[in-house]
């Protein structure tokens, strides 16, 4: 009788382990975050054939931000960072430094909180010349 007591807290033990991590595995942005930008140009993986390397990024306006971050980055190499700036509105524009591949990402910030969001994917690009 008492192992098969034993055996049944241990059974539970282990099932409120497992129900743990999977509620953790499903967590859900809750009011006070925000969600990451959806980029929408350069597209990926762009192959830019321009001269001056102008670069417009652009990507959608996130509900509830109150600014968003940009990071830029060159590859020569090794991934170098180019630019990291912060801007109210979505879409940001350098000159890119140069015939080779780059990347960038963005976060938004919580006009409600001044919190940081996840940030969104890298996206790649290339000029070529």
């Amino acid at each position: 009788m008492k192992r098969r007591i034993f055996l049944l807290s241990i059974s539970i033990i282990l099932l409120n382990i497992a129900f743990m991590a999977k509620a953790q595995e499903h967590r859900t942005i809750t009011p006070e975050q925000i969600a990451s930008p959806e980029l929408v140009a350069p597209i990926p993986d762009a192959k830019l054939n321009i001269f001056p390397r102008r670069t417009v990024f652009e990507w959608k306006h996130v509900e509830g931000a109150g600014k968003y971050e940009i990071v830029v980055e060159y590859n020569d190499g090794k991934w170098k960072l180019l630019k990291n700036a912060t801007t109210n509105v979505p879409s940001y524009t350098i000159n890119f430094v140069g015939k080779q591949p780059g990347r960038w990402r963005v976060r938004s910030f919580s006009k409600a909180t001044g919190n940081p969001g996840p940030y969104s994917e890298w996206r790649e690009f290339i000029y070529l010349r």
